[in-house]
């Protein structure tokens, strides 16, 4: 990396200096007293040449000030690049570690994947996900060590470990296009409530809390949702019109709710196959 950075930075100053002579040359041939001039003093000559040598060194400066300036930036620009995971079909980028609201500890980022609508044979991106884990959450899927992408994939018991894991996990949503908040809902609770064979009061309660967070409430390009489990039993919702969310809009408390969004996402069926075979992948090269 280093090389790299060092790389940059030279490459330019080499570009400057070649600029840096070329200038001087022009000048030399068009300003420079020529040999044939009898108008010319000594003085006025040594003068120039004095200006020309200050010039140089302001040159030199200057090169060695934009050298530094191109090292601090590519240092920086690497950094950045580090901290996030692009979900190529949307070109949405997720930080690899966040504290969300609710969260007693930050959580890493394990896939990222999209949702696509299809409108008659047109397929449109409605929103990018990433999924978040608590990192002790790994330390109970040893049994699955070695196993292939494709085989945690299939595995639905491994996504079950995850699922009953006693640690916090979190989906964020990201829209990459414009939708209010009742078509948002109204596509999630087609997914959710055929999951819930038969609801209890604290199910329809659950699921009109829920309802309630999206109704009349638009949800334009950029806006977030956190969908964050907190236990088997309770997810907190979290939406922001831009960024992450740092206040928790509402609680669902129904283990059929909770245990139903998730198989949404991570069941036979997921609603963004991409998110779960990126998390499958992940997986596979995490448990070696």
């Amino acid at each position: 990396m280093d090389g790299i950075l060092a790389a940059v930075p030279s490459a330019m100053c080499v570009s400057l200096r070649s600029s840096c002579r070329n200038r001087d040359n022009a000048e030399s041939i068009y300003h420079f007293p020529s040999k044939s001039s009898n108008r010319v003093s000594v003085l006025q000559t040594g003068n120039y040449v004095s200006s020309q040598r200050g010039n140089s060194l302001l040159k030199k400066r200057h090169c060695s000030e934009i050298s530094r300036v191109i090292v601090k930036s590519a240092a920086s620009s690497v950094g950045n690049a580090d901290e996030y995971a692009e979900e190529t079909a949307t070109s949405v980028k997720f930080q690899r570690s966040v504290t969300l609201p609710g969260c007693s500890s930050p959580l890493s980022l394990l896939g990222t994947g999209f949702r696509e609508k299809k409108f008659a044979i047109i397929g449109v991106k409605v929103y990018a996900a990433g999924y978040y884990v608590n990192e002790s959450i790994l330390s109970g899927l040893s049994a699955w060590k070695g196993r292939s992408a494709d085989e945690i994939q299939r595995d639905s018991s491994l996504f079950s470990s995850i699922f009953q894991a006693q640690a916090e996990k979190s989906l964020q949503i990201v829209l990459v296009r414009d939708v209010d908040g009742k078509t948002f809902w109204d596509a999630l609770d087609e997914a959710i409530s055929p999951r819930i064979k038969s609801p209890s009061s604290d199910d329809t309660t659950a699921l009109s809390t829920f309802r309630g967070i999206f109704q009349n409430r638009p949800l334009n390009k950029g806006s977030v949702i956190l969908l964050t489990w907190i236990t088997t039993s309770k997810m907190l919702v979290s939406v922001s019109s831009g960024g992450l969310p740092t206040d928790v809009d509402a609680t669902i408390e129904s283990g059929n709710v909770t245990s139903a969004l998730f198989d949404v996402f991570f069941g036979d069926s997921p609603v963004s196959p991409t998110l779960k075979s990126s998390v499958a992948n992940q997986l596979a090269m995490t448990l070696v």
